[in-house]
């Protein structure tokens, strides 16, 4: 990340609209939520999508699991090495695309949905909520992991306004190379209408 944060190109993107590459290193919130997937149940080529997929690390997981994966995030950048991580895993992705999750779907089509380390910000909060009750079939699962920040709090909230059901699980991981992350998992549902 240090070196995108050095390119010019960068710099542009700030000035024009407050880009950051942050897709570029592997938040603990990604950990702990390729750690949950694992523990999940298996896919069977049912749909799923990653908002904000950075380096890929859950969608290679959850394509690991038997999921039909699409890998997204708002920077091409990001999905070109979920892509490349994919291929040196030997998973094979539905597909990877660019989406804005202030803009939600015109009708739900996955059965998990996934995010990691997304609500660093409080103002992606009810954007995520109800991104994600657009895009969850009902009985599909939505899975959101963050490293307890501040920031995700009223997360909560947003999801029940938009429909959405929710348990928190806390979590803790010591991989990989034995670092110690914790953190929630956030398992949100869309009930059935």
């Amino acid at each position: 990340m240090d070196v995108l944060l050095d390119d010019p190109r960068t710099e542009q993107r700030y000035q024009a609209d407050g880009y950051m590459p942050y897709w570029a290193q592997p938040w603990p919130g990604a950990i702990l939520l390729a750690e949950a997937i694992m523990r999940g149940e298996p896919g069977r080529g049912r749909p799923a999508i990653e908002i904000g997929c950075g380096v890929g690390i859950a969608s290679v997981l959850a394509a690991r699991m038997g999921w039909a994966v699409t890998a997204t995030d708002y920077d091409e950048d990001a999905l070109a090495y979920a892509r490349l991580n994919a291929e040196r895993n030997a998973v094979t992705l539905a597909g990877t695309e660019i989406i804005d999750f202030r803009v939600p779907l015109p009708e739900p089509a996955y059965d998990l949905v996934l995010a990691s380390d997304l609500l660093y910000e409080k103002r992606n909060c009810e954007p995520v909520a109800h991104w994600i009750a657009s895009a969850l079939r009902p009985e599909g699962l939505a899975m959101l992991s963050d490293p307890y920040r501040t920031a995700a709090e009223s997360f909560a909230d947003h999801a029940r306004d938009a429909g959405l059901t929710l348990r928190m699980e806390r979590v803790e991981s010591r991989a990989p190379a034995g670092l110690h992350h914790r953190g929630r998992i956030w398992y949100v549902t869309r009930p059935e209408s």
